[in-house]
């Protein structure tokens, strides 16, 4: 009986530090900066696309992409957009999704962007690099399960969040694209 109670403990500290020592790991929550504003829009029919485009629109220094599925004309025109009016941007992507698959679609897609002379990289690391996001000036975060897709736009349901003036999300955000970004290979598209 003693040796199964002081089995017992044993597995329960065990568990306890186990939980602890997660919850030291767990992200803490970032205050609100002041000015922080959030805008919302959901597709296919009530702004989504329309917002993404709004976001790259307002840049006005930098853009960070991570995107699981790139296949929307109107996404590579805008960023295409961006880097005429100065603007440092780049692209990572799923290499699966957009390489690997019938990827036609993609591949015009991130033709575009490559014509452009944005930089373009592609992720293997993961079974699925399903991140779909971009950092914009350091200061505004997109995301949500919007894929920079036309299914995205016009079939699927889907949501895009774009939470404007916060740096430190916006560190965060940026801080994992770049540890990502090392992880990647550019891009070299057939011709």
């Amino acid at each position: 009986m003693l040796y199964c109670l002081r089995r017992a403990l044993i597995v329960m500290a065990l568990f306890a530090s186990l939980s602890a020592a997660a919850l030291a790991r767990a992200p803490q929550p970032l205050p609100a900066a002041q000015g922080t504003t959030v805008s919302s829009a959901f597709s296919p029919s009530a702004g989504a696309l329309q917002l993404v485009l709004q976001a790259i629109g307002q840049a006005r220094s930098s853009i960070r992409v991570a995107a699981y599925s790139f296949t929307s004309s109107d996404v590579a025109q805008a960023l295409v957009q961006a880097k005429k009016r100065g603007l440092d941007v780049a692209v990572l992507l799923d290499w699966k999704s957009n390489f690997d698959e019938d990827a036609r679609y993609a591949r015009h897609a991130i033709g575009i962007l490559h014509n452009a002379g944005i930089a373009v990289r592609s992720i293997d690391a993961y079974p699925i690099f399903h991140d779909k996001y971009m950092v914009i000036d350091r200061r505004t975060v997109q995301t949500g399960s919007f894929n920079y897709t036309y299914s995205a736009a016009h079939r699927n349901a889907e949501n895009v969040l774009v939470v404007w003036n916060t740096p430190d999300l916006a560190a965060r955000y940026l801080a994992d694209w770049q540890r990502n970004w090392a992880l990647g290979k550019p891009v070299v598209l057939p011709y």
